[in-house]
C-alpha cells in the first residue's frame, strides 16, 4: 500500500504535468475546433481520411515485416549454431540501441545521389 508522501507527490506531479500542457492544449483546441477558419473542418472532409487510411495501412505493413523479420532471424540465432552466430546476436540488438532518426540520417547519407553507394556505382559503370 503506498504511503501518504507518495500519493502527494503523485498528486503534485500529475497538477505540474497538467499545467505545463496547457499551452499545448490550448493551440490544439483553438486551431482545430475553432469556428472561425474551418481548417479542420477543411481538412477532415478533403484529405485525412485519405491520409489516416494511407498511415493505418503503412503501420501494418512495417508490422507485419518487423514481426516476419525480427521473429525468423531470433528463431536463427536462437535454434541453430553457426559461424558468426555470437556477432549476428549483437548485431541484432544494434537497433534498439540506435534512435530511428539517426538510421535514417545514415541511410540517407550513404544512399543519397552524392553517397558513396551511388557514387561507386557511377564510376564503375559509367553512369
Amino acid at each position: 500500500m503506498k504511503n501518504s508522501s507518495t500519493k502527494i507527490w503523485t498528486i503534485a506531479a500529475s497538477i505540474a504535468a497538467f499545467i505545463v500542457s496547457l499551452p499545448l492544449l490550448t493551440v490544439f483546441t483553438v486551431s482545430f475546433f475553432s469556428g472561425e477558419s474551418g481548417a479542420f473542418q477543411h481538412l477532415l472532409s478533403t484529405v485525412l481520411p485519405g491520409y489516416f487510411i494511407v498511415t493505418a495501412k503503412l503501420a501494418c505493413g512495417v508490422g507485419c515485416g518487423v514481426v516476419l523479420l525480427g521473429a525468423s532471424t531470433a528463431w536463427l540465432v536462437t535454434a541453430y549454431d553457426f559461424p558468426g552466430r555470437a556477432v549476428f546476436n549483437q548485431l541484432l540488438i544494434m537497433p534498439m540501441a540506435m534512435p530511428a532518426y539517426l538510421i535514417a540520417i545514415v541511410y540517407i547519407e550513404l544512399l543519397d545521389f552524392a553517397g558513396p553507394l551511388q557514387s561507386a556505382l557511377r564510376t564503375v559503370f559509367g553512369w
